[in-house]
């Protein structure tokens, strides 16, 4: 499953140059990752932190784009899972985010493992990213 979410940059969003700032494109990233936790985890989403995120820029986008941001599980590991978040406009992709998040016990003191029913919904999303990533091979 690839949850798509779309995003009409501010103004304040905007660096000098008239471009999203680099920064901001996390701020997307979380938004649609969010949401897509939310609904995938909505036990466990709260109890998710993120470990890692690393970005390549691809194209600008400006005020006036319409950004679709796609969420999808990339791995699955024994308490952390990685999301590929997806920034595009029309015409372009214009930014890869990969993030790396763990899931924290109760007490926020220390990762705990996936429950056997978090376990299988990543795996579900897993296979059907996997799937859909073939298909458009």
């Amino acid at each position: 499953m690839t949850a798509v979410l779309r995003i009409e940059p501010r103004w304040t969003d905007l660096d000098p140059v008239g471009h999203v700032n680099n920064s901001v494109f996390l701020t997307y990233a979380e938004e649609a990752r969010n949401r897509f936790l939310h609904t995938a985890l909505p036990e466990a989403w709260d109890s998710i932190v993120v470990v890692h995120n690393a970005i390549d820029y691809h194209h600008p986008v400006v005020l006036t784009d319409v950004v679709e941001v796609s969420t999808h599980i990339d791995a699955v590991g024994t308490s952390s899972f990685t999301t590929i978040n997806v920034i595009a406009i029309a015409t372009h992709r214009c930014a890869t985010v990969r993030t790396v998040q763990v899931v924290v016990r109760e007490d926020r003191a220390a990762t705990r493992p996936w429950t056997a029913g978090e376990r299988a919904v990543l795996e579900e999303l897993l296979a059907a990213a996997q799937q859909h990533s073939a298909t458009r091979a």
